[in-house]
């Protein structure tokens, strides 16, 4: 009897002093739908988590747009293009050379049409759009419905990059000139800064938003170097280092939650943390300067050569999926939920989901 009590208190203790702890437990990524862009088919929905088919806009393949609401192609003219929100409705056509924007809703119904001669880029959800001038000196900031927001125009000496904010809370934007512009989902400043101001002479490239908004990573180049400044969620200098080579162009990387970053370069993989540089992987084969990385509150998704790798956010590998060549380039995106995001292929649509 004795025993069973000292047995049973024993297992109380271990139980209470081990309830808080945080377990580094190692996230189950799967594949839970996948879907052939061309013929427009695909496997069941999943019982858990979000609907593919009820998240996604749709897709473009060979420059035609094909409409999930529909179930079927949008048949235009060729003179004009198509620009959508993966994660919202609608989609805008407008000219390569033109002066009018079009918006239909996702049934195929023209909401509005507007003499605007600037090129749309919708993002993830829509909100702001951001809608870019022939010379890349100018970003005017609407909303779905044509509107002006927010700041409404934003100025700088020749836009280089952009990313909007995965969770739907906007958009930051840089400018070669060192203008950089942190906006809400309203297109209202967050904070803006002249990075030149203090950084003269150098050319701003690249930036990286942490998946939860509080980290914004500008990556720019100073003579025959290039560093990257981390900034906080009001725009204050969180860090600075320098990368071991230059590079004359833009950069894919991911900033985590945690301020470490992964960057997919042409010629290697590099991982961050705290401004040290903790592994390189060196490529077998240099690729093109677009490098498909993504990442989420818990994981980094790169496409290395033609591997799928997953790694925590400390930088280790949970999880390899290899890809055929002929599929590649491959890009990512995420879902509406934290567990769901998607990868699109040459051919397939396919969806992740973290357990």
């Amino acid at each position: 009897m004795w025993q069973t009590i000292i047995y049973s208190f024993g297992f109380f203790l271990l139980f209470f002093f081990s309830w808080d702890v945080d377990l580094d437990l190692v996230p189950n990524i799967r594949e839970t739908w996948v879907w052939n862009s061309e013929g427009r088919f695909g496997t069941a929905s999943p019982k858990i988590g979000e609907d593919p088919l009820k998240t996604i806009n749709g897709y473009k393949v060979g420059g035609r747009y094909y409409s999930f609401r529909t179930g079927k192609f949008l048949e235009m003219d060729v003179k004009y293009l198509v620009d959508f929100p993966l994660l919202a409705n609608g989609y805008l056509l407008y000219e390569k050379i033109g002066d009018e924007v079009d918006f239909f809703s996702d049934t195929g119904e023209l909401f509005w049409k507007k003499p605007i001669n600037s090129y749309p880029r919708s993002g993830y959800f829509a909100s702001p759009v951001l809608y870019l001038s022939g010379d890349n000196n100018t970003v005017f900031l609407m909303d779905e419905s044509g509107n002006r927001v927010g700041k409404s125009e934003l100025n700088g000496r020749f836009l280089t990059d952009y990313q909007f904010d995965s969770k739907n809370k906007g958009v930051i934007v840089l400018f070669s000139g060192g203008e950089l512009y942190r906006l809400d989902e309203k297109g209202k400043v967050l904070f803006e800064k002249e990075l030149s101001k203090e950084k003269k002479d150098s050319f701003f490239k690249s930036v990286s938003l942490s998946p939860d908004g509080k980290y914004s990573s500008i990556h720019y180049s100073l003579l025959d170097k290039d560093f990257i400044e981390v900034l906080d969620e009001k725009g204050e200098t969180v860090e600075e280092f320098s990368l071991p080579k230059f590079y004359p162009h833009k950069l894919y990387f991911v900033t985590g939650n945690d301020g470490s970053m992964i960057f997919n370069l042409p010629d290697s993989l590099l991982f961050y943390r705290d401004g040290k540089m903790v592994w390189e992987k060196t490529k077998s084969k240099v690729g093109g300067v677009y490098q498909s990385i993504f990442a989420l509150d818990t994981i980094f998704v790169v496409l290395s050569e033609s591997e799928i790798l997953f790694y925590n956010t400390n930088g280790s590998l949970i999880r390899s999926k290899r890809i055929p060549p002929s599929e590649l380039p491959v890009r990512f995106f995420p879902g509406k939920t934290n567990s769901a995001f998607y990868m699109q292929s040459k051919s397939d649509l396919m969806q992740f989901q973290i357990f």
